[in-house]
Order: structure tokens, then C-alpha cells, then sequence
């Protein structure tokens, strides 16, 4: 009987008990190992990012979960995003319009990244499990890939755009086809809800909250 291995991201190992261990009850075998991108491997073609549904709307504001996306997307062919837990009862106890969010999940899966839902960590764990079980049984094993960097002026102005809240890559491209450069954007930001299609004032807000804001170091 095939045991398939996972490689786990040490920073997701340290998190994510609960999925781990329902991994190793399956019969998976795991490998704890300091990933570039992604937080699970299941052969040389998948990678894995997983988020609560918590973490995926906090990625939205905080971090920049399109270039962790996209560098996944870069090295693995079937990117993947789990969503863990229940995204719409999360939403309504958080100040973030379900516009924004779903926008977002449109926008990465039109890039090519699959958004998958699961109900908990167990269901995780079993996804990534069969995931890995079917890749390796056609000897595709999991492998660890070099990151390529970003080598482009224009790669580079995206991703910079892109960081920001509600602007994926999608939108930082509409933005600089307007503007030219992410100097002129970033001061003619207020302008971009009447110059950018799809791009609304709630948008421009939080865009000036986090242009504006002092910084505070662990803030």
C-alpha cells in the first residue's frame, strides 16, 4: 500500500497540529523541511497554501498573499489554496466587504490557482493526503524547488502594487496602464475609484490607511 510523502513547511508544522496529525493517522509520511513557497508539497507538480479562514482575511489587509501565490504558482503548475474553516460566518464579524473578498478568490483563481474549501483540519488533512497519494502513484514524487526570483522592472512594479489591500495583480496592471509609473499612482492614489475601472472608494480607503499610517515597529 502506497504511503505518500508530504513535505510540510516547518513554519506551517509549528502551527498546525491538528493537521499533521490527522496526516500521519491516514498513513501519510511527512517531512518537516524550511519551504521558500507554500506550506505543503504533495509531488513535484503540487504545492499547497493553506489558510484558516481567519488567516485568509487577515492576508487580505496585512500580508501580501498574491505574491505568495504567485511565487507558488511560479515553481508548482498545480497551485492550490485551502481555505480552512467557514469563510462567510468568519465575514460577519470582520469590517471587510464580501466584495473585497470574493473579488480576491476570483482574481487568484483566474491567475490558474485553484481555491479549495475545507470544513476543518481533519478534512484538510485528507485532502492533502489523497492529493499526494494519487500524484505519487503516477511517480511524482514531491521535490523541493529553487524560488526564481523576480527579475523584471515591470514584475517588480506589479508586485509592489499588488501588496496593497484589494489591489491583486489584475487591478496594480489597470492601475499602471492609467498612471505609468508606481510613483504617479501611489500620490494620484485618490483618483483611482473615478480613474481605474473596478477599483471602488472602500478600495482607495484602505489603500490611504495603510499609505498614510505612522509606522510602529511590531505594530
Amino acid at each position: 500500500m502506497l504511503r505518500p510523502l508530504v513535505i510540510v513547511d516547518s513554519r506551517e508544522a509549528s502551527k498546525a497540529d491538528r493537521v499533521l496529525r490527522a496526516l500521519r493517522e491516514l498513513g501519510a509520511k511527512l517531512e518537516v523541511r524550511n519551504l521558500i513557497v507554500g506550506d505543503y508539497l504533495a509531488s513535484e507538480e503540487v504545492g499547497i497554501e493553506r489558510k484558516t479562514a481567519n488567516d485568509f482575511l487577515n492576508t487580505l489587509t496585512r500580508r501580501d498573499l498574491f505574491l505568495q501565490l504567485f511565487s507558488l504558482k511560479s515553481v508548482y503548475p498545480k497551485a492550490l489554496l485551502v481555505i480552512e474553516g467557514d469563510l462567510n460566518r468568519v465575514l460577519k464579524f470582520r469590517r471587510i466587504h464580501p466584495n473585497s473578498v470574493y473579488g480576491a478568490l476570483a482574481s487568484i483563481a483566474r491567475s490558474g490557482i485553484t481555491v479549495l474549501p475545507t470544513s476543518n483540519s481533519e478534512c484538510t488533512a485528507r485532502l492533502i493526503y489523497l492529493l499526494a497519494k494519487q500524484e505519487q502513484g503516477e511517480g511524482k514524487k514531491p521535490s523541493i524547488k529553487i524560488v526564481k526570483k523576480v527579475e523584471t522592472v515591470s514584475e517588480k512594479q506589479l508586485l509592489l502594487l499588488s501588496s496593497l489591500p484589494s489591489i491583486g495583480r489584475e487591478k496594480a496592471e489597470a492601475i499602471l496602464k492609467v498612471f505609468g509609473t508606481p510613483l504617479k499612482a501611489l500620490n494620484s492614489y485618490r483618483a483611482w475609484a473615478r480613474r481605474v475601472k473596478g477599483i471602488g472608494e472602500e478600495t482607495v480607503r484602505k489603500v490611504g490607511e495603510v499609505l498614510n499610517t505612522p509606522f510602529k515597529p511590531g505594530g
